[in-house]
């Protein structure tokens, strides 16, 4: 199960230096979402659980790689390939890898599940639904790999140092879904790992594993945390309860930033 798309890059697609990372991720999710949909033979607002009620695909992992020595430029051909990579339901692996010339320049891999909200209006309370996909099952092991990291990233201690602070704005941050976008944790991250670095040599990703773990409310103030160690940039996002709702490890390296 794949898809296939191209795209001419451009201001929308790019950030100061290649392919934005968030809207990369944002690109395999929408197309994951075409395969899920796909999948599950209908589309995503028809997606409802045995009683019912609307579910969603969530994300609950991310990796991106950029090949920063080779980046995605202004009028670039860019073949986006999407694929289902493992499956074992109600999560799923989807792969995809962003080409110029046959040369594939970035990626971005999301572990989704099916989730529905436990108590309507809320974003803090939300379960898996899994009596609903019947497709089969692809390399399982893959996901229960992913599952395991997951869960250890639990356990993580959080970074000590405070980036920034960010208050939730609903219109900005919210999907169509009313939850904070998956991609907008990795934007906020992305801006304290630029504050917390920029009196260095500009730095970006090169390599990101980032976890999920909740969602927030319209005006709740996340804390952005970051340590710098062995090479390695760690980030969390915190909410005010003092909970992680994200975090990330990367591998940062700078990049010279073309004269305009």
């Amino acid at each position: 199960m794949g898809l296939l798309r191209h795209f001419t890059a451009g201001m929308p697609q790019l950030d100061i230096h290649t392919l934005a990372e968030e809207w990369a991720l944002a690109y395999a999710m929408e197309s994951t979402w075409m395969l899920l949909a796909e999948s599950l033979g209908k589309p995503p607002t028809q997606w409802l659980d045995a009683a019912g009620g609307r579910m969603y695909g969530a994300v609950m992992a991310i990796e991106t790689r950029f090949d920063l020595d080779h980046p995605v430029l202004e009028d670039d051909i860019v073949a986006a390939q999407t694929d289902m990579t493992a499956v074992r339901k109600p999560h799923a692996i989807a792969l995809t890898s962003f080409a110029v010339a046959g040369q594939v320049r970035a990626e971005a891999r999301v572990l989704t599940s099916f989730i529905r909200r436990d108590q309507p209006g809320s974003n803090k309370k939300f379960s898996k639904v899994r009596d609903v996909w019947t497709a089969p099952d692809l390399d399982p092991d893959a996901v229960d790999d992913w599952l395991e990291r997951h869960h250890a990233a639990k356990s993580f201690a959080s970074p000590t140092g405070l980036a920034m602070q960010y208050e939730i704005n609903r219109l900005q941050d919210f999907n169509a879904a009313d939850f904070l976008y998956f991609k907008n944790f990795v934007r906020i991250a992305r801006a304290a790992e630029w504050r917390n670095g920029r009196q260095t040599a500009p730095e970006l990703v090169a390599h990101r594993q980032g976890f999920y773990f909740g969602n927030v409310e319209d005006g709740e103030v996340i804390d952005a945390r970051i340590d710098r160690q062995d090479g390695l940039t760690r980030t969390a996002l915190l909410g005010d309860d003092g909970r992680t709702l994200f975090c990330s490890t990367s591998l940062m390296r700078p990049v010279a930033i073309r004269p305009r």
